[in-house]
């Protein structure tokens, strides 16, 4: 069973985030460094859109864009229920259009999977036609500040009679071209039933100076700023959730 094919364990695994405290960074990120004012987020491999409804409490538009089809339901579901402004769009993050572009770009907890400069560069070249200039591009996790953390990371979460033990496992699968595989195993237990799910993505792990190079390479970002853990006076910290901002110029 796939990870992502279980949008309620994957949520509830991932329940330990402080959403109203991620948005109230993004709002002083914006209120910072924005050269235009934010109507509507685009948040990219949004999964079950953790996001979306404080987003739209605080009256902002929200788009996500998921590619696995049981997490677009999962959210999509949650739109109507609550009847807010949000839209899921099933789409691959590498190369994607959008109708109308958006205000500002989100991709949290490292979700960005280019395994190659080359999908890197589409990806960097489709997330600037999908939002206006002079907007940001917010990443979490996504870059390395640090010598990459090549270990298990383990947690657990509960919610009801379900509980579920987390771990992430880092391996290279060629350190040489920076080839990381990535390991999600969720060991449920819901009631008196126990399933073991697991996922696994390939990635290519870029420094921030490398990751900046090939982000201003045509001339489309400019850096912003680096912080960590979504306080927007914390500089960048060894094992912290370190945060890169882009301005698409």
């Amino acid at each position: 069973m796939e990870v992502y094919d279980n949008p309620k364990y994957y949520e509830i695994a991932f329940s330990f985030r402080d959403i109203v405290a991620e948005v109230d960074f993004l709002e002083e990120v914006i209120s910072r460094y924005s050269k235009i004012p934010v109507k509507t987020f685009l948040e990219l491999a949004s999964g079950n859109s953790p996001h979306l409804q404080e987003l739209c409490k605080r009256g902002y538009r929200y788009i996500g864009l998921e590619l696995n089809p049981e997490m677009v339901d999962y959210a999509t579901r949650k739109v109507k229920e609550k009847n807010i402004a949000g839209e899921i769009i099933r789409g691959d993050m590498i190369e994607f259009s959008l109708k109308e572009p958006a205000d500002c770009a989100l991709v949290f907890l490292g979700s960005l999977y280019a395994k190659s400069d080359e999908e890197l560069n589409k990806h960097l070249n489709s997330v600037a036609k999908a939002i206006n200039k002079g907007g940001l591009y917010i990443l979490d996790g996504v870059v390395s500040f640090y010598p990459e953390d090549v270990h298990t990371q383990s947690w657990e979460s509960d919610e009801g009679d379900i509980k579920i033990a987390v771990s992430y496992k880092a391996e290279w699968i060629d350190e040489k071209e920076k080839l990381l595989s990535g390991t999600i195993t969720l060991n449920v237990k819901d009631g008196e039933v126990e399933r073991k799910i697991e996922h696994s993505e390939i990635r290519k792990i870029y420094t921030t100076d490398e990751f900046i190079v090939k982000a201003k390479q045509k001339g489309l970002w400019k850096n912003v700023g680096s912080f960590s853990n979504f306080d927007i006076n914390s500089p960048p910290k060894e094992k912290g959730r370190n945060i890169l901002v882009l301005e698409r110029i």
